[in-house]
């Protein structure tokens, strides 16, 4: 009997631990979060479902879970783009932390493959530890803040105005036919959309260390964007371009089946992302 009583015990004290906020000090998390750099990095792990309300405030937490049903966070949290320097990083890491009664603050700056990045985090305290509140990035050319990001059933009300202002081009903007050109620092992309609703793509990255991918075919239209589906090394190569009701374009390529063909040792086809909003360019013929 006592042997149960003392499990039961134990397990609410891990129900509670659960939903507890954590108790090291904000510059601490935040330290926590690049130690992994960007493969390793513990952000993923505290924004996971059986997680984030241990690590992030309420709001953060519907939006992840909104995120979970439809995506819409099609960037990296802590490091700007998809490749990344991951001892360039640790190299150059200045943390700022500042208190103020309940809440703190604390900013990160850091250069990843010689590209200055510069993030922001708030914490509100929370029993004897802290949550993230918010997080931004303050990098100009790449300024965003979580909390606004537009996802269906999380700030509704405002995603839309935002996105209108901003001259977003979101999915049905590129429905119609017509060319529409787009550049980041790493990708560039034209997209010269037919009438029939498919499109010849030609895109072009840059990844780690000069490497480069290049893809040039016609995507047939599917769900808010586009899949390619040409010849691989290892099989069907397809290559599917989503484009996020805030103007954002991330690319899928399942399992790598277009890498192995389109792009050099370093450098990758999935999860390249291009802000359509800030990243719109004249089409040159």
């Amino acid at each position: 009997m006592k042997l149960l009583n003392w499990l039961a015990a134990a397990m609410l004290g891990l129900i509670a631990a659960a939903g507890g906020a954590v108790a090291q000090t904000p510059e601490e998390i935040v330290r926590g979060i690049y130690e992994g750099g960007g493969t390793r990095s513990s952000i993923d792990r505290m924004r996971a479902p059986g997680a984030r309300n241990r690590y992030f405030q309420p709001a953060l937490v519907r939006l992840f879970d909104a995120n979970d049903r439809d995506e819409c966070i099609d960037f990296g949290l802590h490091i700007i783009g998809q490749d990344y320097d991951e001892r360039e990083i640790a190299r150059t890491l200045r943390l700022e932390p500042r208190q103020e009664g309940e809440r703190a603050v604390v900013e990160a700056r850091f250069r990843s493959l010689g590209i200055a990045n510069h993030f922001r985090f708030d914490f509100v305290r929370a029993g004897e530890g802290w949550k993230i509140a918010d997080i931004a990035s303050l990098t100009p050319d790449h300024r965003w803040r979580l909390s606004a990001t537009p996802c269906r059933g999380v700030r509704a009300a405002s995603a839309a105005p935002a996105a209108a202002e901003n001259g977003a081009a979101g999915p049905e903007g590129l429905r119609k036919p017509g060319s529409y050109c787009f550049a980041s620092r790493a990708s560039r992309l034209r997209i010269d959309v037919e009438p029939s609703g498919s499109a010849q793509i030609n895109l072009d990255h840059l990844g780690q260390n000069g490497h480069t991918c290049g893809v040039e075919g016609t995507g047939r239209p599917v769900g808010s964007g586009w899949q390619l589906e040409l010849e691989g090394v290892k099989g069907p190569c397809r290559l599917t371009l989503v484009v996020s009701p805030a103007g954002k374009l991330t690319t899928r390529d399942p399992g790598g089946s277009c890498r192995a063909t389109y792009c050099g040792m370093r450098a990758e086809l999935a999860d390249v992302a291009i802000d359509l909003r800030r990243g719109k360019r004249p089409c040159r013929s």
